[in-house]
């Protein structure tokens, strides 16, 4: 069954960052759901961003886990994982200040808001990793230089 699942990735800076993402968001949502909150408005976005965010970065760790990025050329899946990390630094840093306003000096609520603000750092890390994974990629092998020969002998 090894020989199904590639864990590489996990094992990877980028693997690693998702399953702290995960994990802390995981808390950020367990703490708002565990306690009566008085501005419904604030918390209910942020239970919808962390959760959100969660069940996306889980499908893209079990997409990768399975292989599904080595399959499927037609996707630049650095690309994606780049935009995947950028709207959730936006929307969780986002929840997390809107949040982090309306705690009214309620503890568990200013944990919340605090591990909000600590996945977007990461999620910031993760942009960052992408970005210059993306830069560094090459064009995959002879199919992707022909490509640009055949643009350019047309010009």
């Amino acid at each position: 069954m090894m020989g199904f699942l590639f864990l590489e990735y996990l094992r990877s800076k980028q693997g690693i960052l998702k399953l702290a993402q995960l994990v802390i968001l995981l808390l950020a949502f367990a703490c708002v759901r565990s306690t009566w909150y008085n501005s419904l408005y604030a918390y209910g976005f942020f239970e919808g961003v962390t959760l959100g965010y969660c069940i996306t970065v889980s499908v893209f760790l079990i997409l990768t886990v399975f292989g599904v990025p080595k399959r499927t050329s037609f996707v630049n899946w650095k690309i994606a994982e780049f935009v995947l990390d950028t709207l959730g630094f936006i929307f969780i840093s986002t929840g997390s200040i809107v949040a982090a306003v309306k705690t009214y000096d309620t503890p568990i609520l200013v944990a919340a808001s605090v591990f909000g603000l600590l996945a977007s750092y990461l999620s910031v890390v993760s942009v960052l990793l992408s970005f210059v994974a993306a830069r560094s990629s090459k064009p995959e092998g002879k199919l992707g230089s022909e490509r640009f020969q055949c643009v350019f002998q047309h010009i």
